[in-house]
């Protein structure tokens, strides 16, 4: 039985219907279980579900493991690159009350669409921008951001610019004491592209952890891995070991994967 009602999400946008955006093309449509999918350039992009606290997207869940397995301070400030329909910094906003969010996306025309499409908080609690997302972090104070959630693509493919050396340095740079960066990583079998990616964050970071299905993390299937890395002190591993034996897919949690 469907979990919800399609009704409930941008009722007069027609579905498998695209239109343009700034950066191409856009589409939705809706799937049985009542979810409302976001494609952009004929790739799914983000889920849309009237219940807040759902994610349909695997690597979604993954993201909010790690964001449990470390302890997000009271009064988080996020910074999201990849806003997209901005699914996962209103999972985090219902969760967490007190949080404010920052979500921003290389697309000039998807913040305006995306509020009109769904109930997104208002700001401050989340403030939504068209913003390169190397130059949001380059932009920011020293120490002035908790968390950084880079959930970016082209195609199906993160920029080149938000997985340099460079974009994992500001990262490093924006976080507070403690801070989390947690960056979506496509990658398939024979492509070298993750690992320099993964090298990049271990370079400003010293160590990281990685999340994702285990034929995937050994490199025998194509999917998405969820990178994590704090700027100082830890992530509780086993409570993010637990979560993985527990999700609905194989899943494991690598420390200093290398792509």
């Amino acid at each position: 039985m469907p979990r919800s009602h399609h009704l409930r999400i941008a009722p007069d946008v027609p579905r498998g219907v695209e239109f343009a955006i700034a950066t191409g093309v856009a589409e939705l449509r809706d799937e049985p279980d009542g979810t409302t999918f976001l494609w952009v350039n004929g790739v799914p992009s983000s889920p849309l579900d009237p219940d807040p606290g759902f994610l349909a997207f695997e690597y979604m869940r993954h993201l909010s493991a790690a964001v449990d397995a470390w302890g997000p301070p009271p009064r988080m400030l996020a910074l999201h690159v990849g806003a997209a329909a901005c699914a996962f910094p209103r999972h985090l906003a219902h969760r967490l009350p007190d949080s404010g969010h920052i979500a921003v996306d290389v697309d000039a025309t998807l913040p305006e669409l995306v509020r009109a499409w769904w109930d997104l908080p208002r700001a401050p609690r989340l403030r939504i921008r068209a913003q390169d997302g190397l130059d949001a972090v380059t932009t920011r104070r020293d120490a002035s951001l908790d968390l950084v959630v880079r959930d970016a693509f082209a195609g199906d493919a993160t920029p080149a610019t938000l997985a340099s050396p460079e974009w994992w340095a500001q990262a490093a740079r924006v976080l507070r004491p403690g801070g989390l960066v947690l960056a979506n990583i496509g990658t398939r079998p024979g492509d070298r592209t993750a690992a320099a990616d993964v090298a990049a964050a271990a370079e400003a970071f010293g160590s990281t952890l990685a999340i994702g299905e285990h034929a995937v993390l050994k490199g025998r299937r194509r999917g998405n891995v969820v990178l994590a890395a704090v700027t100082s002190g830890a992530i509780d591993e086993a409570a993010l070991r637990r979560y993985a034996g527990s999700a609905a897919l194989p899943t494991g949690v690598v420390r200093d994967w290398r792509g």
